[in-house]
């Protein structure tokens, strides 16, 4: 399916405005990651878009060129729900115990979460006495979340619906917005709503893949559409002071192959900036993520990567051995389609998300089954762990 018409093509760094856009890595064309196939249209066009990656080289922020608009990515048929994950469960809950914590007249004053999903971060939050909000663009996920007894707006977030809470809803003590500051492609309207509505000693608080985790730990599967930026610290702290905040606190957690959870406020804010801030970024300079150097090796291992894999699975594949996928995440995606691995190597693929169940991975199309599918055919020989 032609697509040239439907994405944008970024020309300058949507932190900095530089135009000094360095290009380290192609993906080829991909279907979104979670656009999962029903059977009735596995004959139908697919639509594709370029994935292609560049880093800035004035602030060192790393991201997609092919920009895909919000809508076509996080529509009504978004197939993801936080909830689904008891990873992620269980992440949200000691994060909601550590806000309250850390911040709890904050957190009772009004806590927002920023791409809420459904609601499962404002679920215990909420039982913990925070006066909570959430805001999410995919109805379909935010009905499941208000049929919790969450209330939550259905929009994207930007400075316009920042406006209108502030209207009707006053400031708030915390911002929250975890795995979503990567899906925006203005991020500047994005940090400048967040400043409106955050009160004058409120905090923001927002989790992000880490970049230099996917960059030496060659994590590229955690490149796909929806994800329009990669961050390190430095470009983070100067998209805040861009717009009148200031980072005084950073954590590294485990989520997402590696992530930090940024602290900010107001520059004028009660906290004391930590000196794990600046460590953690002379880190990232000793490093050479202020050169080209370290982006330019990526491109190769990847190469390799994928030359290695479809050799051990032609392999087991020429031994008659069978082969069934683990897990259907999004990243996976970018793996089977970057790679060619298709039903060709995988019988099918066993997942614990019941809405991918009887549907076929984008582009290559492979059948997803609940886990009890391996109990009737008996296990295969090997798993590929997506």
């Amino acid at each position: 399916m032609d697509t040239k018409n439907t994405f944008n093509i970024r020309t300058t760094c949507r932190i900095c405005d530089s135009p000094k856009l360095f290009r380290f890595l192609s993906l080829g064309e991909t279907p979104l990651a979670d656009a999962f196939v029903e059977k009735e249209n596995l004959n139908q066009p697919e639509p594709k878009y370029p994935l292609d990656v560049a880093v800035c080289e004035n602030c060192g922020l790393v991201m997609l060129v092919n920009i895909v608009p919000p809508q076509v990515l996080f529509g009504d048929t978004y197939a993801f729900y936080t909830s689904g994950s008891p990873q992620a469960v269980t992440h949200f809950r000691k994060y909601a115990h550590e806000m309250m914590e850390r911040f709890p007249d904050l957190a009772r004053k009004l806590t927002i979460d920023i791409a809420s999903n459904d609601g499962i971060l404002l679920r215990p939050l909420k039982e913990m006495g925070a006066k909570v909000l959430g805001v999410e663009p995919a109805k379909n996920v935010a009905i499941v979340a208000q049929a919790t007894g969450i209330e939550t707006i259905v929009e994207f977030f930007n400075k316009k619906t920042a406006e209108s809470i502030l209207k009707t809803r006053g400031l708030a003590g915390l911002v929250l917005a975890n795995n979503v500051i990567a899906h925006v492609d203005d991020v500047v309207d994005f940090a400048e709503g967040v400043k409106l509505i955050l009160d004058p000693a409120g905090v923001f608080v927002f989790e992000a893949q880490y970049f230099p985790n996917l960059l030496f730990k060659n994590q590229f599967d955690n490149v796909y559409h929806e994800h329009h930026s990669f961050y390190a610290l430095r470009p983070l702290k100067f998209l805040m002071e861009r717009v009148g905040l200031k980072v005084f606190d950073v954590e590294e957690v485990d989520t997402q192959g590696g992530s930090l959870r940024v602290f900010a406020e107001h520059v004028n804010g009660p906290h004391e900036v930590k000196p794990v801030i600046q460590k953690m970024i002379q880190a990232e300079i000793d490093l050479k993520l202020n050169t080209l150097e370290p982006y330019q090796g990526l491109a190769a291992r990847v190469a390799s990567i994928k030359k290695e894999l479809v050799s051990i699975l032609s392999d087991l594949k020429n031994q008659g051995k069978k082969i069934v996928g683990y897990g259907a995440p999004a990243k996976g995606n970018t793996l089977l389609n970057y790679c060619g691995i298709s039903t060709q190597y995988l019988d099918y693929i066993i997942d614990k998300t019941y809405f991918k169940h009887g549907k076929f991975t984008p582009g290559m199309h492979i059948p997803v089954f609940p886990i009890e599918k391996i109990e009737e055919d008996g296990p295969p020989d090997y798993y590929l762990l997506l």
